[in-house]
């Protein structure tokens, strides 16, 4: 008998994220949940993490929030899991703490299989994930949505 394996992905992107961008993330969720695959995401409350967690939870999808509080600023999903990812766990090349975020999303990449980062054009964040995830061999993708980015909707309510 030999082991089952499960394949991480991690999807991540821009706080500031279009209808569109958001569209694609739910549909990058029902795709992996199809697979059979548990979705890393981290816990912003704004943007492709949102969206990300809200339908892990509505799909009931395999699931692990990271953050750097000791609770998930989105909420989370109650089926699934949450990390706290603490920020000694990397260091800059001076030797220095990484900002908490960089930690969090390290972490992620680090954890996972593969990697989708949906990209506003501007976001530092994402794309400096993408890079890491890159640096370290992951299979990643890139998806970038062209034009300013205005806020969900769904924020404002």
């Amino acid at each position: 008998m030999t082991p089952e394996s499960t394949t991480h992905l991690l999807i991540a992107g821009s706080r500031d994220a279009t209808a569109e961008m958001l569209t694609y993330a739910r549909r990058a969720v029902r795709r992996a949940h199809q697979l059979g695959w548990t979705i890393l995401v981290g816990d912003n409350p704004l943007g492709v993490d949102r969206s990300v967690v809200q339908e892990c939870r509505r799909l009931k999808a395999k699931v692990v929030v990271a953050g750097t509080a000791p609770f998930p600023r989105n909420g989370g999903c109650r089926h699934g899991a949450f990390v706290q990812v603490t920020r000694d766990l990397y260091r800059g090349a001076d030797g220095t703490l990484l900002g908490g975020y960089s930690v969090r999303d390290r972490w992620m990449v680090d954890n996972c299989q593969r990697a989708l980062f949906v990209w506003n054009g501007c976001s530092r964040g994402t794309k400096a994930g993408y890079a890491y995830a890159m640096q370290r061999g992951k299979t990643a993708d890139l998806v970038t949505f062209s034009g300013y980015p205005s806020l969900d909707p769904h924020l404002s309510r």
